[in-house]
Formats: structure tokens, sequence, C-alpha cells
């Protein structure tokens, strides 16, 4: 199977993702995981072609010399984003197919839109990983751009789908600089920084450090809830910090959020959310890093409590029949409580 018929191939089943890696099978991301495209592995002449069908000679030009090089192209009239790796005997490139056919229009609560537009410190996203935790984002980004008018930087290490721009401006960039002056000269006059995907810890750090600056920093991360995200975050600022990491994440912590993708009852996937907004009492539980005392909170908490725990978010989408009470119950992380939320409302 030619290189071509390999990206038509991925194109027809829909793929969200295309994995290639010279001496391993062809792969794509499915909307059910990953699955190979062919038995054999991927060849060094194809490498070549795929750098001829997708990268112009600059692109190229940048592989050679620093090993990475991001962007986006069109195939077959539909554009893609591409990230290409290249170190010793490693060859590896990630291609995000069809940026705009796989856009996906996601709800979002409103609690966690509303504190975006105030544009006030830091924002901290979670999720799987998966498409639809950076639609979320871009959704944001999108409203921000209508109702505000300032510059922002997006560092994404894959190419993020662009933002329809109307007041706002966005710039994107990969994150990686050869020279310290590179980065201080795209930051020159940014009101805002978001950070998609990058979960290390140096990140975290600046992300933090940008806040504390006064930008409105957004920082997405890949995490199986918003109680992991911030014992992640904690732990990072532990360690370089010692015992003021903790009060610094929490004087500067707007609001941690965390979207959860099911199959709805037609096949769709639909997405559960929880939101944590930083009342005085969960800003004094980070402080004294009392992750437990977070999670109870969060398990326990009452509505209009600035709270959005998953069982609410489940509960709202059976009330609304966007899902079954076998899906609702396998993604809760407390099934007695959701057990209790649907007595009290008759189901």
């Amino acid at each position: 199977m030619s290189l071509t018929e390999l990206l038509l191939q991925a194109k027809a089943k829909k793929a969200e993702e295309f994995l290639f890696v010279v001496g391993s099978e062809p792969r794509v991301r499915l909307s059910s995981g990953w699955v190979s495209l062919r038995s054999s592995p991927a060849l060094m002449t194809e490498w070549n072609l795929l750098q001829q069908s997708l990268l112009n000679n600059q692109q190229k030009a940048v592989l050679d010399t620093t090993g990475v090089v991001q962007g986006e192209t069109s195939f077959e009239s539909v554009r893609i984003g591409f990230s290409f790796f290249q170190q010793d005997s490693t060859m590896k490139a990630v291609l995000d197919m069809d940026l705009d056919g796989s856009r996906q229009e996601i709800p979002l609560p409103p609690s966690l839109l509303e504190t975006c537009l105030r544009m006030k410190g830091l924002v901290l996203l979670s999720g799987p990983g998966e498409a639809g935790q950076v639609w979320a984002l871009h959704r944001i980004l999108q409203k921000l751009s209508e109702e505000k008018s300032f510059v922002g930087v997006v560092f994404s290490r894959k190419a993020f789908p662009q933002v329809r721009e109307a007041k706002a401006c966005y710039l994107y960039h990969n994150g990686e600089f050869v020279r310290s002056e590179e980065k201080q000269s795209l930051m020159a006059g940014v009101d805002m920084v978001v950070f998609d995907g990058l979960d290390d810890e140096e990140s975290f750090e600046e992300a933090l450090a940008l806040a504390e600056k006064g930008l409105f920093v957004i920082y997405s991360m890949k995490a199986p809830s918003v109680i992991n995200a911030l014992r992640r975050a904690l732990s990072v600022l532990g360690e370089k910090y010692g015992e003021h990491g903790a009060p610094r994440l929490a004087e500067v912590l707007s609001l941690a959020s965390g979207q959860y993708p099911m199959s709805g009852l037609g096949g769709e996937k639909i997405f559960a959310h929880e939101v944590l907004l930083m009342k005085p009492q969960v800003r004094s539980l980070i402080e004294d890093e009392d992750v437990k005392g977070v999670e109870s909170l969060m398990l326990n908490s009452s509505e209009n409590s600035g709270i959005l725990t998953l069982n609410q978010s489940l509960l709202q989408h059976l009330i609304r029949r966007r899902v079954d009470l076998k899906t609702a119950f396998e993604v809760s992380r407390d099934p007695d409580n959701l057990d209790q939320l649907l007595k009290k409302v008759g189901i």
C-alpha cells in the first residue's frame, strides 16, 4: 500500500491522527482507539516522500537543522496539521487529520466561560487528551476573541486549529526556541498565554510565573480528573519551591475544570464536566495542600456552590436524555452518590 493510499485510507476512516514511524506499522487514531493501516513497517523511502508531499523547502531546512518542525498544509482539499521529528535513527511524523472537518461544537459550563472572560489569573483545564479537549479550548479562545481585544500566544506541540479572529489576535508557536531573544520578542506586549498539551514541569512553572506577573494564562493538560491535575501541579511546585509552592498556586488559580468524553444515546460523543471555582474555602484547602479536602468538597457540594461535580454533570445529561444509565454509572467515580441524585429527581 503506497503512502498516498495510506493517507486516503486514513481520511476515509475519518481518523483523528495519523502516526508514521520508520520501522513501525503506520497507524491511525479513530474515535474507538488506535488501529494499524497495514502489517508492513513504514520505509525510509516513504519518509522522504512524506516530507516532499507536506513540507516546503524552508520547513525541510528547519527539520534538518533542529530535528523538529510543525505546521499545517492541505491534502485532498483537507487541512491537516503535522509534526515531524528526526534524531539519529528515529524518524516520526504525527498528522492531525482534517483540522476543520473534525471540529466539534462542545457545550461548556457557563461558569468556565464567565471565568475565562474575566481574563485574570490561571485557569487549569484537564481531560484524557483526546480531540474534544482541544476543541473545548478552541471554543473558549473563539469566545474571548469575539468579546475582548487583546494579543494572545498559543503554545502547542501540535498544530492548533486556528481561531477565527475578531477583536483579538492570536500567535501560534510550538514552544521551541533556538535563542532566548526569540521568545522575548514573541512575548512582548502579550496579554494572554495558552499552554496546550505541554505537561512538563517547566511549562507549568512558566505558566504560574506568567500568571503572577498579571497575564491571563490557560493551561490545558492531560489528566483523568481535576483532583489528579491539582495533585500533579502541587507536586511539581512542592518539589521546586517547597512550602511556598502551594500558596503561590492558591493565589493565582481562578478555576480548574475537567472534561470527559462518553457515548451518547445516538452514538455521538458527548462530554461531562467538573468545575472548581476558587472560592475562599477552596483556596484555603489548596494553600494547605489538602487535596483530599478538595476532593471531599467536590463530591459533596450542593448546586450553585461554584462547584460542578461530575455526578451533577452526568445527572444533567440523564435528565436531557443524552446518555443512558449504564453509561452514566460507568463514567461516575461515585456511583452511590449518583444514585442518590437520581432518586432526588425521581429517576
